[in-house]
């Protein structure tokens, strides 16, 4: 199942100062570059928030704020030094460890990411961006059920959020608890009824609960809303045979593979469905091209050895999905 990798980005912070509330001299530079920064003006926030760390050195939110502003400018690696720099003078600066761990993450550096997430949920522990973030990283590190802690504490704390529902769902599955997965995604589909990546993998979970009626159902929605998803008319594509809607199965591989047409699995998946609706020469094409973007693709040899046999075309028009080696992730 796909999960949400996008993180979620604290983009600007409350203007307190540290030191227990005294008033800093960076104050007044600070909101001056946060305006600055919410009219667009990059540069000039950037003028603001670098007079503001020269105004009281000690004081680690110019540099936060800096980050924030060089990650807008798409300056990855500037805002990574900035948000060390703010964490290094205020380890339990919630919003700067959240950051710093979605820039880490970014990179594929997962396990630092967890301990700059990790950072910022001690610093606040009602703070659901940065749970859901820990559970993504632990996610990505194969630490499921970590994970799975992390999703159900950010949705404890924002159960209206569609994004950490679906994530903990998927983190379920991956722990065999379909039904805690099917609640879950049944739930991000009702918060959020025009995301195409829930509906796709709420269609998904019900085929695996051998519901393919509920499934294709699901998985129409998810192509109506996105149309250009490899992943959902793939997916419909094999829930179409299990309900023996040959023709359709057909038309949903067909456009599987017209949008990604590199994908060897996709095209086996064709090459299954053409056999099905006993078209051999176009099931033929199909296997050789999976086999050629992949030739250790077992189900595609397996495809294409049924296709060039004798007695492909005296075949029934529909058999047993199961008869057929399992099919790719």
């Amino acid at each position: 199942m796909h999960t949400l990798t996008l993180l979620v980005m604290l983009l600007l912070s409350p203007l307190e100062p540290p030191g227990g509330g005294k008033p800093s001299p960076a104050t007044p530079l600070l909101e001056k570059g946060t305006e600055l920064f919410k009219q667009g003006d990059t540069a000039g926030a950037l003028k603001s928030f670098d007079a503001a760390a020269k105004a009281d050195p000690a004081d680690p939110r110019p540099f936060y704020l800096r980050g924030v502003a060089l990650e807008k400018k798409g300056d990855a690696s500037g805002a990574e030094a900035a948000y060390r720099k703010a964490v290094g003078m205020k380890a339990d600066f919630a919003e700067a460890q959240n950051n710093l761990g979605a820039l880490l993450q970014g990179k594929g550096n997962s396990a630092e990411a967890a301990r700059a997430f990790e950072a910022a949920v001690h610093a606040r522990p009602n703070y659901p961006e940065a749970q859901f973030n820990l559970g993504v990283a632990r996610d990505a590190e194969g630490k499921v059920p970590e994970a799975v802690a992390a999703y159900r504490e950010a949705v404890r704390q924002k159960p209206s959020d569609a994004a950490y529902r679906m994530n903990l769902g998927a983190a379920l599955r991956k722990q065999g608890d379909v039904l805690g997965a099917l609640t879950q995604l049944k739930e991000a589909a009702r918060l959020a009824p025009k995301d195409a990546l829930t509906w796709t993998n709420l269609g998904m979970l019900q085929s695996d609960a051998k519901d393919y009626e509920a499934a294709a159902v699901s998985l129409e929605k998810a192509v109506k809303l996105k149309d250009d998803s490899a992943l959902a008319w793939n997916r419909l594509g094999r829930v179409a045979l299990r309900r023996k809607q040959v023709d359709r199965a057909v038309e949903a591989a067909q456009r599987a593979c017209k949008l990604e047409p590199k994908n060897a699995a996709y095209a086996a998946d064709l090459c299954h469905a053409l056999i099905e609706k006993r078209d051999t020469a176009a099931a033929v094409k199909e296997c050789k091209t999976a086999v050629g973007l992949d030739p250790k693709n077992a189900l595609a040899s397996y495809e294409l050895g049924k296709a060039l046999s004798p007695r492909a075309t005296a075949r029934p028009p529909t058999r047993s999905w199961t008869a057929s080696p399992p099919c790719p992730p």
